[in-house]
């Protein structure tokens, strides 16, 4: 017999999966939740400066990152007929790379530049350097989980045609003439 935990998450399960697959696009459960993420650390540098730095209100922030970041990773890996195909890896990192550069490179400097210069060193800083390394270690654990995973989970390729499907671009093969064929004539 089931517990009512065991129960509860069966169900929660279902309606992931069901949501997954049957609702809403799995590029937009990637995208949107990369999109998220971006903004709970950009809110994070706001939340931070006006509760204070405290370790608690930094954990809290680390959370939230990562939590959006894995409904990100689970749109790439969850189980079903679109699971670690090439498009939702690439669209991934795309969106991860793209939000922790652009906030690492074209933020936190121009904010610590500005924040030094006025003389506010104390908790604003605290707070973009917060916020950022939560952005970071998101996207660093989602690039790592998201990379390292994609190939296990895709579907086995039944057939007797070339193992590439529609998802993953023809990068040539080798002809049996001895050389290479980049897919031309």
């Amino acid at each position: 017999m089931r517990t009512g935990v065991e129960y509860l998450r069966g169900r929660v399960l279902a309606r992931a999966a069901h949501l997954i697959e049957h609702g809403v696009s799995r590029r937009v459960w990637v995208v949107g939740a990369g999109a998220a993420y971006w903004l709970c650390a950009l809110a994070g540098v706001w939340y931070l400066i006006l509760q204070g730095v405290t370790l608690g209100n930094v954990v809290a922030l680390h959370v939230i990152c990562f939590a959006f970041e894995a409904v990100s990773v689970l749109g790439v890996l969850w189980p079903g007929r679109e699971a670690g195909s090439a498009q939702l890896v690439d669209d991934h990192q795309s969106v991860t790379v793209s939000a922790s550069c652009f906030s690492a490179i074209f933020l936190m400097p121009p904010a610590m530049i500005t924040l030094g210069t006025l003389g506010r060193t104390g908790a604003p800083m605290e707070a973009v350097v917060a916020s950022t390394t939560a952005l970071m270690l998101a996207s660093f654990t989602g690039l790592v989980a998201v990379t390292a995973l994609a190939p296990s989970v895709r579907p086995a390729h039944h057939g007797a045609g070339p193992p590439n499907g529609p998802d993953w671009p023809d990068a040539g093969g080798f002809d049996a003439g001895g050389g290479f064929d980049a897919g031309g004539d």
